[in-house]
């Protein structure tokens, strides 16, 4: 038996890829009911834009995942939007784009009234964009992993703790999210995984805003916003319950989405590591597996990140080198576009 501990994206992705490849013994516990954990609240963007290699590649490598449900996941490749906002940010986006351009990226320096026509541009000094990138609904990416894996096999066994019994599987990937850390302890390995609480700020509905509009953020000060069900959704620096600093930058950048109060503000968390990059890879107590720490790319990443650790865990080469993310790593990963 392959025991996965934590049936979010990550492991739902890594029993579905596990079970493509024959394995008919996958089991994922999970304590919690489905879909509880960071998929519930994912802002739910997906971008080739990384400044690392790696990154770009595994975005590239979950794109034909994405396009292929398209309809079922709400997948629109409206794209992602950069503002430079200040000088700083300005050549940072021009240096990102020789970067991107480098790694096949068709990075574009567009009419940004084109695509936010409600955007005010004072102070915006440059943008960047990509219309490989877009928007998806996380629980809908998850529901759909889980359906398949099912449909291959995999016994996903949500509200149940992982046994003893599970513990001593032929193999155990511990996909926890941001309790990570505490599972992996039980078994003996430390994964180095804090949760960060992020809030996502409700604006809306509005009659005037568009359905089709990229995911946009301000390079500089780190606002950003997507559209979902005629409303906007915020993020942001700064105390994540505090909606006044949130209004503040609208007032500036989208007037006409600067109302008074919020119509709802969630809760979630990132799970974060010490370069903001995932541990996935063998850890170092045999048989363990780490598959966590996505620090809010897990969703995005998970068709490519399942496939390739499945192929380590059954001793095949995978798709893409992810060695990278071993969770035995000393040395940071560097990509200045993480959180």
């Amino acid at each position: 038996m392959i025991a996965i501990l934590g049936g979010g994206v990550a492991g739902a992705s890594l029993a579905r890829a596990l079970a493509l490849r024959g394995r008919k013994d996958v089991v994922v516990f999970d304590p919690r009911p489905i879909c509880s954990g960071s998929t519930a609240g994912a802002m739910g963007g997906f971008r080739t834009q990384h400044g690392s290699a790696l990154n770009v590649a595994l975005s590239l490598a979950s794109r034909p995942y994405f396009e292929r449900l398209a309809g079922r996941i709400g997948f629109r490749p409206d794209g992602y939007l950069y503002l430079a906002d200040t000088q700083a940010a300005e050549i940072e986006l021009r240096r990102r784009a020789e970067l991107q351009r480098e790694l096949g990226i068709p990075i574009e320096h567009p009419d940004v009234r084109r695509l936010v026509p409600f955007l005010e541009l004072d102070g915006v000094l440059g943008a960047n964009f990509c219309a490989l990138d877009g928007l998806y609904e996380p629980p809908l990416v998850l529901a759909a992993m889980v359906e398949e894996a099912r449909e291959h096999g995999v016994d996903f066994r949500y509200g149940t703790s992982a046994a003893p019994t599970a513990l001593e599987a032929e193999q155990v990937v511990v996909a926890s999210g941001i309790w990570s850390h505490e599972v992996g302890r039980s078994l003996g390995v430390e994964l180095a995984v804090e949760p960060l609480e992020r809030g996502v700020f409700k604006v809306g509905p509005f009659d005037w805003l568009p359905e089709h509009i990229p995911m946009t953020l301000e390079a500089g000060s780190g606002y950003h916003f997507r559209e979902r069900d005629r409303r906007l959704c915020l993020m942001g620096p700064g105390d994540q319950a505090d909606y006044g600093p949130f209004r503040e930058w609208l007032s500036r950048r989208a007037p006409k989405a600067a109302v008074p109060e919020p119509e709802a503000h969630l809760s979630c968390h990132y799970e974060v590591t010490f370069d903001h990059h995932p541990l996935v890879g063998a850890t170092g107590r045999h048989a363990v597996w780490a598959d966590c720490g996505f620090s809010g790319h897990g969703v995005m990443h998970s068709p490519a990140i399942g496939e390739s650790l499945a192929a380590m865990i059954l001793g095949d080469t995978p798709p893409l080198d992810i060695s990278p993310l071993s969770p035995l790593r000393k040395e940071p990963l560097q990509d200045v576009t993480q959180l």
